[in-house]
């Protein structure tokens, strides 16, 4: 089962076998949801997206119940410069290569 959250592995699941923690520049992930945005017609600009990505993650990261954090037994995968079909192999792989330590 694959599961994504910003919690997952932290609360909903800690005793997880393989957990991952998906990050990016900000930037990055703001140009990503900018883009997202202008298929669907949306109009916002990228300085507004940026600064609520930032508080959203400030919110997420200082919130008294289940805060954002990455897992001390997480692999952090910095997707900056990675493509889905590369996050997915590189997950992928990272489980292929783990599985008999389980």
């Amino acid at each position: 089962m694959v599961l994504e959250g910003r919690d997952i592995g932290t609360v909903v699941f800690p005793q997880a076998d393989y957990k991952f923690f998906v990050t990016a520049d900000p930037k990055v992930r703001a140009m990503r949801r900018y883009k997202q945005l202008q298929k669907t017609g949306t109009k916002l600009k990228f300085s507004e997206i940026l600064k609520q990505n930032q508080e959203r993650d400030d919110q997420d990261s200082n919130r008294k119940h289940a805060p954002l954090r990455c897992a001390p037994e997480a692999v952090v995968v910095d997707t900056s410069r990675m493509g889905i079909t590369q996050v997915v192999k590189f997950m992928a792989d990272h489980v292929r290569a783990h599985r008999e330590l389980v």
